[in-house]
């Protein structure tokens, strides 16, 4: 009894001593070092590119794996900073799945903020049911068509039983952050004393300081012939938003139609 007692503490002894070498052994054997990922500071690419340009220049080392560059992947893009930069955050993995993290700014060679456009003019017949958005859309250099995101805000209620002239804004905001703004205002008109349709080539466009600018060249045609009127209240050389409105006028009947020009 007293061998088999001596036996077992004998037993659980060396059963301890093999436990405690097998932890020993695995932790110096253990790889707890993630790769080592290189890349530059900075990197310019286009909004055209995919992700496999943003990848262009990095490289991940692994003291064990050896180069582990196909493991790297974007993770995230942040928003733009002040200085229109974002920042590319990477990840890289070795055979052990130790990851290790790396992140360097972007900065787009033909970024373009979002710009609206108008098929017609902000301008509704008095009992029309309106939709401030109806035929306004917005154009995204990253994201294409994001007119599904456009957003208003007005100054007042709308009557839609009286004529009248309504403040308002609409907004966008990109995948990247960057919101663009777009303040006119809304007309609700009497049909009564319109019966002139006036049409334009475009009902809102976008020009730089000192463009040159022709207000007539956007006119397209009346649905009655008559005396035109062009009010032009754009100054090119100042950033804003601006209108200009076309009147037709045939005896006792007249028709209006506004352009916004924005100036930036």
């Amino acid at each position: 009894m007293k061998k088999i007692r001596i036996f077992s503490i004998i037993l659980f002894v060396f059963s301890a001593a093999v436990y405690g070498g097998c932890r020993i052994y695995a932790g110096i054997v253990a790889d707890h070092t993630p790769p080592v990922i290189t890349g530059g500071d900075l990197i310019e690419a286009s909004v055209e590119d995919t992700q496999e340009k943003l990848l262009e220049g990095m490289t991940a080392e692994d003291d064990r794996d050896g180069d582990v560059t196909d493991s790297i992947v974007v993770q995230s893009i942040s928003g733009f900073d002040e200085e229109g930069v974002r920042t590319v955050s990477y990840a890289a993995a070795d055979g052990s799945g130790n990851v290790s993290y790396f992140s360097r700014q972007l900065k787009y060679t033909d970024y373009q903020p979002p710009e609206f456009s108008l098929n017609a003019p902000l301008r509704f017949p008095v009992g029309a049911s309106i939709n401030v958005c109806e035929g306004i859309s917005a154009q995204s250099s990253l994201d294409g068509d994001i007119s599904n995101k456009i957003k208003y805000t007005l100054d007042r209620a709308i009557s839609e039983s009286t004529p009248g002239a309504y403040q308002v804004e609409f907004r966008v905001t990109d995948s990247a952050g960057r919101t663009s703004y777009l303040s006119g205002e809304l007309e609700v008109y009497d049909p009564a004393e319109e019966r002139i349709e006036v049409e334009l080539k475009s009902y809102l466009v976008y020009l730089n300081v000192k463009d040159s600018f022709s207000p007539s060249a956007y006119f397209e045609s009346s649905s009655m012939e008559g005396e035109l009127d062009i009010e032009s209240h754009v100054n090119t050389s100042k950033a804003g938003t601006y209108y200009v409105d076309y009147i037709v006028k045939e005896n006792d009947f007249s028709g209006k139609s506004r352009l916004i020009v924005v100036v930036r």
